[in-house]
């Protein structure tokens, strides 16, 4: 049913398009400038005859050290910050066309924006109607940019702060290992500035940005989904230059590698610039264009979505206070009526207590039945929720836990534990446990010094420890 849904919402929207935004669609957004402006940034754009802008406000510190950082690596990162800023302007238009009047691209730079915006804008361009397979090209005034920014780094590390658990278990290891970090908020809120607050590292360095309300005025589309990811991460390129740090470490794992759908060979991935593949370009980017000091990577990415549940399970402080949910994050709630949230208890309950899990919600969220519907797509929907949540194969073994490990539970209203049970009848659960709980995945970037921390940490935990990433 969910893909017949989906078939009949993309073609109404597919007719409304050809009214809102006539094919053949082949307008080009220029991002015109990046400006320092005391403040910070000020990036603008031109599409459709009109001009926009997106404000990036910095502490003041790192405002003024904006002019002292080498003209050519600036201009880089200021470039890759606004190709990440990119997809709000989408709204306008399905631009074919995205050309860069801030700093030279080569064709490598050029083939890796033009796919990172065509990965990013996968699920905005799909539930729209729109064809998330064709390609968007990237131009540039210039092939040859500057050498790269040699950079006398410290060995420090801006771990990115999205405020949910992933977060949280990122942070522990990496205090557990030793490592020295400062935390980079990118668009603070209570959530996000509570972690740091129960963290006990009050090093905390926090970036805003704001988008032009014209955006909105004059779209064509109603709304898009924005893969803020990339956003983090390019942010946290210009801040480790301005404050001479190596590392720049996100909190994404292996999970987000797989997409929801696939649509005329193209998989649309809503964590696409959470995976390992957007992960590998960019920091390609970063270490020949920007600077080879600086090192780009996911400190998780070994992990499975579950098994960082696990991980999280034992740090109890943290259970009244973080928030996943995307629809409640900023106002410090979660909404208990959606996919991510059906996902978080799923995710947490194997290694909870039931009275645990109400620490985090305010109440037994299993109790829902919106929550219950939620669970049974998770494990055998047609599609994958459009939110950060696990494969499906770990859904499975995450209900086949909960159910084997809470054999009173029971539910008032459908779907009940019959239902429940019915999804996972088929499942073997000591295999997905074997492959998901047990080991750690070998693909990664992690920097060898910091999987000798890491692996201190997991030691100590018992938990399963990371193999040196591959030789590049």
């Amino acid at each position: 049913m969910a893909s017949v849904s989906y078939g009949t919402k993309r073609f109404v929207r597919s007719v409304r398009n050809l009214f809102s935004d006539p094919p053949p669609r082949r307008r080009t957004l220029v991002l015109a400038a990046a400006r320092p402006d005391g403040e910070g940034v000020e990036f603008a754009y031109t599409a459709r005859g009109r001009r926009y802008r997106i404000h990036m406000v910095l502490p003041a510190p790192l405002a003024a050290g904006l002019p002292a950082l080498p003209e050519g690596a600036r201009a880089q990162v200021l470039t890759a910050i606004g190709l990440a800023f990119a997809p709000f302007l989408f709204k306008l238009s399905d631009f074919a066309t995205v050309r860069v009047g801030t700093a030279p691209l080569d064709e490598r730079a050029r083939a890796f924006f033009g796919e990172f915006l065509r990965g990013g804008l996968g699920e905005f361009r799909y539930l729209q109607g729109l064809d998330p397979s064709r390609p968007i090209r990237v131009e540039a005034n210039g092939e040859r940019p500057p050498a790269p920014m040699m950079l006398a780094a410290r060995e420090e590390l801006l771990m990115l702060n999205g405020g949910g658990k992933d977060t949280i278990v990122a942070a522990e290891l990496l205090k557990a290992g030793g490592q020295p970090f400062t935390w980079l908020t990118i668009r603070p809120n209570a959530t996000r500035r509570r972690v740091v607050a129960l963290s006990g590292n009050p090093d905390a360095i926090e970036v805003g940005y704001e988008v032009d309300e014209e955006i909105d005025r004059h779209r064509a589309y109603p709304w898009g989904h924005v893969p803020h990811t990339s956003i983090v991460l390019a942010i946290g390129v210009l801040v480790a230059m301005l404050t001479g740090r190596r590392y720049v470490a996100a909190g994404n794992e292996r999970s987000a590698n797989f997409g929801n759908v696939r649509h005329r060979g193209f998989e649309v991935n809503h964590q696409y610039t959470k995976s390992f593949a957007f992960e590998r370009g960019f920091a390609d980017f970063v270490s020949r264009c920007v600077s080879p000091d600086i090192r780009v990577f996911s400190i998780l990415r070994p992990f499975h979505d579950l098994q960082l549940a696990r991980l999280f399970a034992g740090h109890s402080t943290y259970l009244p206070h973080f928030i996943s949910c995307n629809n409640g994050i900023r106002a410090g709630t979660w909404c208990k009526a959606c996919p991510k949230c059906a996902f978080t208890a799923l995710a947490l309950y194997p290694f909870l207590t039931s009275e645990q899990v109400a620490l985090v919600f305010g109440e037994d969220i299993l109790q829902r039945p919106v929550i219950r519907r939620h669970i049974l797509d998770l494990v055998r929907g047609a599609v994958r929720p459009w939110e950060c949540v696990g494969t499906r194969e770990e859904c499975a073994l995450a209900l086949s836990l909960l159910l084997a490990r809470n054999p009173g539970l029971r539910f008032s209203g459908e779907p009940g534990r019959a239902a429940l049970e019915e999804a996972v009848a088929g499942v073997d659960a000591a295999r997905l446990e074997a492959s998901i709980l047990a080991a750690t995945h070998p693909e990664h970037a992690i920097p060898a010094p910091l999987v000798t921390r890491l692996n201190a940490s997991l030691g100590a935990l018992g938990a399963p420890l990371i193999a040196p990433a591959p030789a590049a």
